[in-house]
């Protein structure tokens, strides 16, 4: 996802609201890839409520999961979510020009 419009960096904004939430992006912002154990255990979450945090910032666009075997791994899409947090300096550079 390379352009966000309005009601996709509203779901990332609402994703990254949550505590819980921002402590998994930042975990996962080193680049590499993690096992749900790993993120759960370095954030002290149940499995349960990792795949509840997870969904939301999937759905947000933000995270990518691949399932191997039994596993599932997580990857931060830096891309997509620089590509959000980035329309916020295109829109206040703009604003300011007014």
């Amino acid at each position: 996802m390379s352009q966000f419009d309005l009601p996709q960096r509203a779901k990332v904004f609402k994703a990254l609201s949550d505590p819980t939430r921002l402590q998994i992006v930042e975990f996962l912002a080193d680049g590499q890839e993690r096992t749900g154990k790993d993120i759960a255990d370095a954030v002290n979450i149940t499995l349960a409520l990792l795949c509840h945090h997870t969904g939301s910032l999937e759905e947000a666009g933000i995270l990518v999961k691949r399932k191997q075997g039994q596993s599932c791994y997580h990857l931060l899409d830096r891309k997509s979510l620089e590509s959000c947090l980035g329309s916020l300096n295109w829109q206040s550079s703009e604003a300011a020009g007014r």
